[in-house]
């Protein structure tokens, strides 16, 4: 892609600007304007003189609307120069729900699946032949097909990719693994036959995770970690939910995050109290939700039914949304699929 191309393509994600935003630049330009300057000898005509000045202001807004749009770009591009990341938490956040809510919900038809992929980054806890602990971290493709209408059957498909540790092959890797949900009478699952009757008023929106956890922050964090994650196809639906979650004591921003895909971005993070801190991922020009992760914030142990096993400071799982399209029916499904019913 040139350098044209690539312009384009980060325009086309700029948010136009306002009055308010463009008043600043204005005055700065002006100022300049009304200070002194040495006598040339050959004045420039007037109507070139008002020529250079409108090209001025021209440039001045361009470059105040990328500054705007493009706050935390990568390095060479031209929002890198011009700009910088958000400074705190809750104005990422800001910038997260005016992203968003630029974008157009994914609206179904009738009879449509919501197509969504993810790459999960897991962790595998085994004994080796002496009984010591082993702790593997394990790359996973995830799939899901969920129905648009209440009353249809819906599609979990996973498979292991790839592992880092020494857990055996047969351990992580069981190849394509479905399973069917049955419909059900009510919309409990799937999560858009669920969210399609969400508010998107931020006041509405708190009052309703409130009133099922409480006004407790990491217990509204906990469930806006879950809403986001469900709501890639309502862009705004999200919008409301990060400026909930802007409002939010406790919320922290990390600059330098990385998704489990690899991508770069910046988090919005909330200490989990117990060594976990967890993140909501961003990208870092467009501010569009790239998925979550949970890291470990000091040494400790994870327990499991058998034993506990050591977890070390650093360890990182997550989840990265991929791409959300339509379909418009499930696909062949595995002779092998689990089959199992959601009850209300």
């Amino acid at each position: 892609m040139d350098e044209m191309e690539e312009l384009a393509r980060l325009w086309a994600e700029v948010p136009k600007a306002t009055e308010r935003d463009l008043a600043g630049s204005r005055t700065a330009l002006v100022s300049r304007f009304d200070r002194p300057r040495r006598r040339w000898r050959t004045a420039l005509p007037v109507r070139r003189v008002a020529l250079v000045g409108a090209m001025a202001v021209t440039l001045t807004a361009g470059i105040l609307v990328t500054e705007v749009g493009l706050g935390g770009s990568g390095p060479h591009t031209p929002g890198y120069l011009i700009a910088a990341p958000p400074a705190d938490a809750k104005t990422l956040l800001t910038l997260a729900a005016r992203a968003a809510s630029g974008r157009p919900d994914t609206v179904p038809a009738r009879g449509q699946y919501v197509h969504t992929r993810r790459l999960t980054q897991r962790s595998l806890y085994t004994e080796d032949e002496s009984g010591g602990t082993q702790h593997t971290k394990v790359l996973v493709s995830e799939e899901r097909w969920e129905a648009a209408d209440v009353g249809k059957p819906w599609l979990s498909r996973e498979q292991g990719l790839s592992a880092t540790g020494p857990a055996p092959r047969n351990r992580w890797d069981h190849g394509l693994e479905d399973t069917v949900y049955e419909p059900a009478a009510c919309p409990g699952r799937p999560a858009y036959a669920r969210l399609s009757a969400w508010p998107t008023d931020p006041v509405r929106v708190r009052a309703k995770i409130v009133a099922d956890t409480g006004e407790e922050p990491s217990r509204i964090w906990s469930s806006l970690r879950e809403l986001v994650a469900e709501s890639v196809v309502r862009p705004s639906l999200g919008a409301a939910l990060y400026q909930v979650a802007a409002g939010l004591d406790g919320i922290v921003l990390i600059p330098d995050a990385v998704d489990v895909a690899g991508r770069p971005g910046l988090a919005v993070a909330m200490d989990e109290g117990n060594g976990t801190r967890s993140e909501l991922v961003f990208d870092r020009r467009t501010y569009r939700y790239l998925g979550e992760r949970t890291v470990k914030t000091r040494d400790g142990e994870v327990r499991l039914p058998t034993r506990e096993f050591a977890v070390r400071k650093g360890d990182v799982n997550g989840t990265a949304v991929l791409a959300v399209d339509l379909v418009p029916g499930l696909p062949e499904v595995s002779p092998k699929a689990s089959r199992m019913k959601i009850p209300c």
